[in-house]
């Protein structure tokens, strides 16, 4: 069975998993007149669009990311201790109003 996820809408997807359910309620229950079929040897296949192998591709970068980067956070602490570190008061004011107009 191929599947191809490229163009479907939402509704869509709702739809066919609500059949592909259906259809393994019956198969479970034995009931209905189709004959319950043997899991086939070939596989089920599934072709992602280039956007999901990306996001996919993405997705395991960042897990690879650490949280937290320890040179940046150590620099930062020197300069603090040193009383080297410089605050530019109208840099941050600007990035609180693109904050505040992300909201």
């Amino acid at each position: 069975m191929i599947n191809d996820l490229t163009s479907l809408s939402a509704s869509q997807t709702a739809n066919s998993r609500a059949r592909t359910s259906e259809q393994g309620n019956a198969a479970k229950s034995g009931g209905g007149t189709a004959a319950t079929q043997s899991p086939s040897n070939k596989g089920d296949t599934v072709n992602l669009s280039n956007a999901a192998q990306t996001l996919q591709n993405v997705e395991k970068q960042l897990a690879n990311t650490p949280d937290v980067d320890s040179e940046r956070v150590e620099r930062l602490k020197l300069e603090i201790e040193s009383g080297n570190y410089q605050i530019n008061a109208e840099r941050v004011a600007e990035k609180m109003l693109n904050f505040d107009n992300l909201l």
